[in-house]
């Protein structure tokens, strides 16, 4: 077995359908940018983003969902993250 590592412009060119091409999980050396380009690249139809500015603040934006929502959504990232993110 060869092993292939490929840029964010790589795989877009990349037939993921391919029985040959195995999708590995978000990288923990994202950039944001990164990270933001390859949630686009999923059906996602609620999304939580929470992050760090500059100056080290915490911003938190969100699509159309309550505080309460927001916070089950944490909650189950939680439990993803506790398992291994299995």
């Amino acid at each position: 077995m060869r092993w292939v590592f490929l840029t964010s412009a790589d795989l877009e060119r990349i037939d993921m359908n391919n029985q040959n091409v195995i999708a590995l999980p978000a990288s923990t050396n994202y950039t944001p940018e990164q990270a933001l380009q390859s949630a686009l690249n999923e059906s996602l139809t609620d999304v939580l983003i929470i992050g760090y500015d500059n100056e080290g603040e915490l911003v938190i934006r969100s699509s159309k969902m309550s505080r309460m929502d927001a916070l089950w959504m944490t909650e189950k990232a939680k439990e993803w993250a506790l398992r291994g993110g299995l």
